[in-house]
């Protein structure tokens, strides 16, 4: 690391003392805002300021040019990096009396400061105040995290990633402590109401270890965590914030990757502003969104022939039944108004129909139902406690997981007569009682809200995960097909090997529609599934997809890749259907889609530390050029 010497090594010449330097800092990073609009890479400092700022510099520090070239080469990583700089009124008249003739002026004033709790990492959580100042000259507000333009109702957050970032108003978290919660996302399913829990026992207090521990220390150190200090603002995590905080980091996180700003509307709610963004980020992710989807390594790229080199690369799909509240009508894309709306906006005219499939009589006042006596005995069914948690630990069980949203949960949550208070996406179907003479009825009813059928993965074979799409109805062959042709959208990036339980009907409906987008890809079945539900009898299917059809994928009796990952990442990923339950669309479609990215940066990491060697193919080469 260099040493205060080697920085200051440039300046030997310079009849400089410390309050020059530390001025000539504090001017420099005033003047900032105007450097960074005169360039197209804000996050390295440039090797010279533009020339009006060393002008500016010189005039207002009383030093010559070469004196304030000589500074900022010296200085220009630690200006680059430094915060936000509160000037006093000396500096501003300074800075102004030199910078207007050259159109650059700094007039913040009218000091805005308010309590705020701060939650860090290492410290515990503390009382702090938060400062904005407003600037007269452009009519901009700064706080510390963004600014915002009188004639403009948005936030522009300043470039780069904070070390705290404001997850509401008074409530700022630092960015290392949103690292670690993410951290546990990805690999302990942490929801944010356990994450704020875990924070508030374990790091709130400094000395936490010993406080949770008091008999095994000494009697006199627990009379220092007897006091609670009193601040306006609670010093205690909330989930909201968690959640807040962890959407904000991951789009501040995006958003400087590709060099570009975050803006958020301001005259909203904190969740609805943040809304908006997630929304966006969830289209760019689409298809082949995710920025590990050109990875390749030795464990899903593969060479063959020794003569004539040919390269395999094998893709593999499955689904697992997580997903989110959507509209009740069958296959309806449109999203729900809020949670709690069982139809969406095109169809809530449904909502005044029974609840009874095939009953279009209109349903009757503080009921679901119809008047129909066998209609109302289901319902009645339905709300039965017992019946309901039943169901509702039946999905878990479906999705392979037992994780609570809440480790601790309140003596409220009971599961008693409540349980449906949330319009969970239940079905319930019973048959009459007695044999009319028609003969046995058998209704099917949806009191509740549906769920999206299920997440359909498309990996590679080493665990990376190339996409990601929600079936709303069923795991179609045919929202397949199109889901993997938006992931391989053009014959070059098509794998040579696509694996995927239920090959031999996708293959049938990709020849009854004519589509030979795959044509060059062979279409096998993963050996558990061919063996465990595919029947010796499918000639078709043997035909197709029997993977001992395909000599290449075995080398020296072994298959050359996983075609089983789906499956196995399919547990990692049924890990989060009680974080995503209760989700929006759009915080629940960003929180997948950053879980999977994270995740990819890991897996690829590992591959990279058992030397399988990872690299990326350029989109040139993977696309072709059709």
């Amino acid at each position: 690391m260099t040493n205060i010497r080697q920085l200051l090594a440039s300046l030997d010449a310079s009849d400089l003392t410390f309050s020059d330097l530390t001025a000539f800092v504090r001017l420099a990073c005033m003047a900032k805002p105007f450097i960074h609009q005169c360039m197209t890479d804000i996050c390295h400092p440039p090797t010279h300021p533009p020339e009006v700022v060393i002008l500016l510099l010189a005039g207002a520090l009383g030093q010559d040019r070469p004196t304030i070239l000589a500074c900022w080469v010296a200085l220009r990583q630690v200006i680059w990096t430094h915060g936000t700089v509160l000037p006093t009124d000396k500096e501003i008249e300074a800075f102004n009396r030199h910078g207007l003739m050259r159109g650059i002026v700094a007039t913040l004033t009218d000091v805005n400061k308010f309590r705020a709790s701060l939650f860090t990492l290492r410290d515990g959580s503390l009382p702090v105040h938060s400062v904005s100042t407003y600037c007269r000259q452009c009519h901009t507000r700064y706080y510390p995290n963004y600014r915002i333009h009188n004639a403009d109702s948005t936030r522009m957050y300043y470039a780069g990633i904070p070390s705290v970032i404001q997850a509401a108003r008074h409530f700022y978290i630092e960015a290392a402590l949103l690292e670690l919660f993410a951290a546990t996302k990805v690999f302990g399913w942490m929801s944010s109401m356990n994450c704020a829990r875990v924070y508030n026992y374990a790091l709130a207090q400094r000395h936490a270890y010993m406080s949770n521990n008091r008999r095994a220390f000494d009697a006199t150190l627990a009379q220092a965590f007897d006091e609670e200090f009193s601040w306006q603002y609670t010093l205690r995590m909330r989930d909201t914030d968690v959640l807040n905080g962890f959407f904000i980091y991951s789009l501040l996180l995006e958003k400087a990757e590709h060099n570009s700003c975050l803006v958020l509307p301001h005259d909203e709610q904190q969740r609805t502003r943040i809304d908006v963004a997630l929304s966006e980020r969830n289209k760019e992710m689409e298809g082949i969104g995710q920025e590990a989807y050109p990875h390749a390594c030795d464990l899903c790229f593969i060479v063959i022939g020794d003569d004539s080199k040919t390269k395999i690369q094998a893709a593999v799909c499955d689904g697992n039944t997580i997903g989110h509240p959507c509209c009740a009508v069958h296959d309806c894309k449109v999203p729900l108004m809020t949670n709690r709306h069982r139809f969406c906006p095109d169809h809530q005219d449904l909502n005044q129909r029974c609840a009874v499939d095939g009953c279009n009589e209109l349903h009757t006042s503080g009921s679901r139902t119809c008047g129909n006596v066998d209609h109302q005995a289901l319902e009645d069914a339905y709300f039965k406690p017992a019946k309901a948690l039943f169901q509702l630990r039946a999905r878990l069980k479906r999705a392979g997981i037992t994780l609570p949203l809440d480790s601790v949960p309140s003596a409220s949550d009971t599961g008693g007569s409540n349980s449906n208070s949330a319009d969970e996406d239940l079905e319930l179907d019973s048959e009459c009682d007695g044999k009319p003479e028609n003969g046995n009825r058998h209704l099917r009813a949806r009191f509740g809200r549906r769920r999206t059928h299920n997440e359909q993965l498309i990996m590679r074979p080493c665990g990376v995960i190339l996409a990601r799409a929600t079936f709303f109805g069923s795991e179609a062959v045919s929202a397949v097909n199109e889901f993997a042709k938006m992931v391989f959208p053009t014959a070059a990036s098509t794998p040579e090997f696509f694996v995927f339980d239920n090959n031999c009907k996708l293959r049938a409906h990709q020849d009854a529609i004519g589509d030979d987008h795959f044509a060059a890809t062979g279409m096998p079945v993963d050996v558990f599934h061919f063996n465990s539900k595919h029947k010796e009898t499918d000639t078709y299917c043997q035909q197709h997809c029997n993977p001992a059809a395909f000599p290449e994928l075995v080398s020296g009796g072994k298959w050359q890749f996983n075609t089983s990952i789906c499956e196995q990442t399919n547990v990692w990923l049924g890990g989060y259907q009680a974080i995503l339950r209760d989700m929006s669309v759009h915080r629940y479609n960003f929180y997948l889609d950053e879980m999977i990215k994270r995740r990819n940066r890991y897996v690829i990491s590992e591959s990279e530390r058992r030397g399988h060697s990872p690299w990326m193919i350029s989109m040139d080469a993977l696309f072709g050029s059709d």
